[in-house]
Parts: structure tokens; sequence; C-alpha cells
């Protein structure tokens, strides 16, 4: 994970211009302002948003669907990833979906002040939403393995959707009250007419702070329970071979098994924090830069990149659970399948009608 930081750094400041290159920002900045992105960039840039947002929507619909109609999936730990995927659902449908129309018109704002704020408000709780979730998860794992059953009969449904519902209002107060309030408080919007930034988008202490709690501090947790779930899996697995040798029963069996099964749920969440530091810490970075308008300048292409790549863990997350659960692939399965007969049907229909009505014309 440090690596990915690191190297997110890297790749960072070399996109950011220097110093120097800050005096002309102003020149610059009037100068993407007239610009309008020709046909050859809009049509590339929109197939590419919308192949991300039909993934997003699509992906997690499944997921959704998935744990509606399989009465077997409702668990603790589906419940979360159930509350994941509605989070990632409503980032494909809100936050891509209405900011690719600001992309597509050349970066131009055209739904005024206060939607632009409402906007903001849930994406920011949407997207540290998705984040709190992951260290809940992570959590969730780590208790299984090391009180078994003890945790199996405490951790109910009633207190999965609790704990779900506080990480709501986590997420809707680190962000929201600065985004409503911050231009009120201070007598001051450094946002454009015709953009849609938060207000405190120059504050360097306020973007650093609340990139420590939203990014590193998530990250660095969620890889130490990662750590610790990996170490508790490894004594299973020693365990598990000592008692092999001295004998062979159905018990050990049960034990290899669930064994295999913590495997794959520790890589799977392996996979989610990868995905997450990826995604996130280029974007992360970006928004500390941008906070120092006064020493560097960040184009707007390289940021737009930077905003679509931290989205894109929405449409990634749903590959995620298909890969780690067979039910959930079942279940994908199933759901496409049935689309598609529906889909063949109708078209079978509208064939039949085709039919009758020539047969009507034909009559005498």
């Amino acid at each position: 994970m440090v690596r990915v930081f690191v190297f997110s750094s890297i790749i960072l400041l070399c996109l950011v211009k220097s110093s120097k290159a800050a005096e002309n920002g102003a020149e610059e900045e009037e100068e993407e302002d007239d610009v309008i992105f020709p046909i050859s960039v809009t049509i590339p840039m929109g197939i590419a948003m919308g192949a991300l947002i039909l993934l997003a929507i699509v992906g997690n619909l499944l997921t959704i669907l998935s744990f509606l109609k399989d009465k077997k999936l409702h668990t603790v730990y589906n419940i979360f990833i159930l509350n994941l995927a509605v989070t990632d659902l409503l980032i494909g449908c809100i936050s891509m979906g209405i900011y690719s129309s600001y992309d597509i018109s050349s970066y131009h704002w055209h739904f005024g002040y206060h939607f632009c704020k409402t906007w903001l408000v849930i994406d920011f709780t949407l997207c540290l939403e998705s984040v709190l979730i992951m260290f809940i998860l992570s959590i969730d794992r780590l208790l299984l393995l090391k009180l078994g059953p003890m945790y199996t009969q405490k951790a109910t449904n009633r207190k999965a959707y609790i704990c779900i519902g506080l990480s709501w209002t986590v997420a809707f107060l680190l962000y929201s009250p600065a985004i409503i309030g911050y231009d009120i408080w201070t007598g001051h919007n450094p946002v454009e007419d015709g953009d849609c930034d938060v207000p405190f988008v120059n504050d360097v202490v306020y973007t650093s702070v609340t990139a420590v709690f939203e990014f590193l501090v998530p990250l660095i947790g969620i890889s130490i329970i990662s750590i610790a779930i990996y170490i508790e899996i490894r004594k299973r697995i020693l365990e598990r071979n000592k008692a092999r040798q001295q004998s062979h029963n159905n018990e050990n069996h049960a034990s290899e098994t669930k064994t295999r099964r913590d495997i794959r749920a520790a890589k799977f969440l392996a996979a989610l924090v990868l995905v997450f530091a990826v995604t996130w810490a280029p974007y992360t970075i970006c928004t500390v830069i941008i906070s120092f308008s006064d020493h560097v300048y960040v184009t707007d292409n390289v940021y737009e990149t930077l905003t679509w790549i931290n989205w894109s863990k929405a449409s990634m997350n749903p590959f995620l659970y298909a890969l780690n659960s067979a039910r959930f692939r079942k279940n994908f399965r199933e759901l496409l399948c049935c689309m598609s007969k529906c889909k063949n049907h109708n078209k079978v229909g509208q064939g039949d009608l085709t039919v009758i009505n020539r047969t009507e014309v034909l009559d005498p």
C-alpha cells in the first residue's frame, strides 16, 4: 500500500506544474475556460464515461437484486456488501451521471449554485460511505475469525443495520457542514460562476485534515486489519495441518472447508483495499496539491481524469463480488439470462403481432 501511495505521489508530481507555471496560471485558466471541446474529443469522452456509468449501474443493480432474490445471501457480511452496492449504484447514477454533463460541456456547470451544493453533499457523502463500509467489512471478518460462533450469535442483522446507519451519519457530517456553510462563514466563495467545486478547495489545513481522515486513516486501518486477518488464517492453517497428521475425520474436513472460505474472504478484502488504494490515492494527493494554489497549478484535464479514476471503484466492485462468491456468480447469471429471455420473448411477441396484422390485411 505504501508503494501505491508513493508511486501515485511521483506520478502526480510529474503532472503538476512548477511554481513558475503557477504565475501564468490565471492566463492559462482563462484560455481553458474559453476552450470548447471538439466532437473528436467529446465523443470518446462520452463513450468512456458512459461505459463506466453503465458498469456501475448494471453491476451494482445485479448485486442488489441477487441479495433480494436469494435468502441464503441474507447474512450480516452480505448486508454490508448490499450497502456498498447501494452506495456504488448511487455514485454511478448521481455522482458520475450528473458530472458527465459538466465534463462534456467543456467543464461548465449548467445547474446553478444550490443544485451544485446539493450534488456535492451527496457525492462526498457517498464516496466517504464507500470507504467506511470497507472498514466495517474488514472489522467484521477479523471479529468472525477471532471470536467464531460467539460473534455469529451476537452479530445480528439489526446490529448490522444500526452500524450502517452510524456510518452514513459519520459520512454526512465530515464534509457536508463545510460544503453547505464554508463560504457563508468565511464570506468568500473561491468557486467561479459556471464551475462546481467545494468552497474549501484552497484551504490547505481543512483539505489536508479531511484527506487524512477520509483516505490515509482508513487505508492504514484496513491494511493493519488485513494483516491481522492473514496472521489469524495462517495460524489456523498450521493448526489444521497439525490436526490432520493426528487424525482423519469429518471435523477436520469441516475445518478445512471453513479455512478455505476464510481465505477466500481475506483475498476479497485484499482486492477491495487494493482497488481503493489505486483509485483513491492519486485523487486525494491531487486535492491536497490543489489546496496549495499559490505555489502549484494542476490542469483541469489532470484533475478531471483523477476524479473519474476515483469513481471507477464503483464500477469495479461488482466484479469482485462475482469473483469472490459462487452464489453471487450464480445469481448474476440467472438474472442476466432472465433479462435475455425476456428480451427474446418480447421480440417473438412483436414478430407474432406483425404476422397477425399482415394476416388481417390479407383476409377478405
